[in-house]
Parts: C-alpha cells; structure tokens; sequence
C-alpha cells in the first residue's frame, strides 16, 4: 500500500528530497521515474512547469499530479513555492523530518529507532540480484579500488579494512597527496572501483566513475537517494537511507551494506579468504604492537 504524506501533520518531512525518501519504496515505476528527475532538478525546479518535468521522465500530466499529492502538496505551483523557501539542500538539515527537531532533546531510543528505519527502509530496496552482482564481481576481482569522498571517507577506509582481510590488493582513493590522474590511470579491466559518496557530492564524481568504467572496471556507487549523474555513470548503485533526527545525516545503513559485502564476500571465497585472514592473524602477533587476551592460570 502506498504511503501518502499529509500537509500540516508532524509526518510531514521539510524538505523535497526528505520527502522522496520517506516513500520512494513505495512508488510505482513511473513515478519512481519522475521522483528521480524532481531530485535531479531540485535546484531549479521553479524554471520548470509540470508538464515539462513529467516529459522528462516519460510520464503522464496525471502521474505527475498524483506523485505531488503523495509527496503532500496540494498542487504544483504550491511545491514549487514550499521548494523555493527550503535552503538547505545538500547539508544534512535537508533531511530532518521537521524542523522543530533541531530544538527537541536527545533520545537515544529516538536515534536508534531513524537507525532501524533506515536500515530496513535501505535493505527493502536492494535487489537480491545487485547484491549478488555486486558481490561475484568484488570476487573476482584483479584489485578492488575504494574512493571515499567527503563523508563517504571514513567508510572508505572500514571498508578496505574489511576486504584487505580477504583480498590480496585493495588500493583506497585519494591516496596520499597523489592526484586523481595519476591513480585513476592504474585502473584496468579486470577491477572493481568502489564508490562510496553522498549528498554534496564532488561535481567531476561521475567523470571518474565513467573513466573507471572506460578503463574496463566494474563500478559500484554507494550513495543517498539524491544521486544521479554518478549514479547512472555506475554499473551498480546501492541507495542507503541516511534520514536522521538530527541536524546530522545517518550512515548506518551504508555501513550495513559494507558489513554485508564483507560477510558475503568472504564465504564465497571460502578457503581462499581464511588462508590470507590466518596469515594476517600470524603478522598481526609478530609485528603489530597490540594487546590481545591472554588466559592465565592459578589466579
């Protein structure tokens, strides 16, 4: 059943992009069509009637009408005025539910139940079949690059922790002072170019990823709901939920996502995988200075 957000009630979310988040799932595939070009033209979305919009995604004048009413504006002309007043496109405000959140206190239960929702919410959308693909192709992989931008950077690097565990050359990006150019070239067929990007993301990011692709590389963006030049550049997508109840954006569902591929990744492999986690485990004592349980006796 399609969820349909009222005006005026506290379900409401602020913004546009908020709102396309709150029942993208739930969209039927025309409309999820249109949804994608208004998040594509959100910023400019005033310079366009409705009939234009619905033109771009191939759709009806009255699919367009009735993806506004779902979205919970009452006409079009009312969404472009709401969409002009909204400034905050792109920081993490945009994906407050409301705007008296901001001045509500913490919970704790509260933060961990926008968690479980976009988790849930982010797992009911992945196909079974991208993430099979996404998975045989890390595999199979000759090297596994990883690009982290932005506040995509620190997954970067949990990721390549996770499939340095399994794989015998996982490079990250942007390494240390080197430039774009110069690692981008290295790509070759036979790679895997993990993504990992979301809102404000870099504007030469989908360049990237078609040169990484041109290079003969698979490549797998994980990102928001808002992507979309970067996203149709990548061979596979994986949209997270990152609505939060606070001024800051969630990431837990992409770190789900990165939990997942790491677990599947490393059983197909099987032998292969334990072979190289077991040989890491022998340096990990012999080299690195860490403390690790040690059992005693006759205490």
């Amino acid at each position: 059943m399609k969820t349909t957000l009222k005006e005026g009630t506290s379900q409401r979310p602020r913004s546009l992009e908020a709102r396309i988040y709150a029942i993208y799932s739930d969209l039927p595939p025309a409309e999820k069509r249109l949804a994608d070009v208004l998040l594509q033209y959100q910023m400019d979305l005033p310079s366009y009637t409705a009939g234009e919009l619905a033109d771009k995604a191939q759709v009806s004048k009255a699919t367009a009408a009735r993806l506004i009413r779902t979205l919970g504006y009452k006409t079009y002309p009312d969404a472009k005025r709401q969409i002009r007043k909204d400034q905050d496109w792109g920081s993490p405000q945009a994906g407050l539910a409301d705007k008296e959140t901001q001045s509500q206190s913490v919970s704790i239960a509260r933060t961990m139940q926008m968690d479980l929702d976009n988790i849930r919410t982010t797992v009911d959308g992945l196909p079974e079949k991208t993430l099979a693909e996404v998975s045989d192709a890390i595999v199979k992989a000759r090297r596994v690059w990883i690009m982290g931008l932005r506040s995509g950077y620190g997954l970067a690097h949990q990721a390549a922790h996770y499939f340095t565990m399994m794989k015998n050359d996982v490079q990250v990006l942007p390494a240390g002072g080197a430039s774009y150019s110069h690692e981008v070239a290295s790509i070759a067929k036979g790679d895997v170019m993990l993504v990992i990007a979301f809102r404000r993301r870099p504007r030469l990011l989908p360049t990237i990823i078609r040169e990484a692709r041109a290079a003969g590389a698979i490549t797998i963006l994980i990102t928001d709901l808002s992507a979309l030049a970067s996203a149709k550049a990548a061979n596979h997508v994986l949209r997270c939920r990152c609505q939060s109840p606070s001024p800051f954006n969630s990431f837990v569902a992409a770190l789900t996502i990165i939990n997942y591929l790491a677990w599947n990744v490393a059983t197909a492999m099987g032998s292969e995988s334990l072979v190289r986690y077991e040989k890491i485990d022998r340096l990990v004592k012999l080299l690195d200075d860490v403390s690790t349980p040690q059992t005693t006796t006759g205490r």
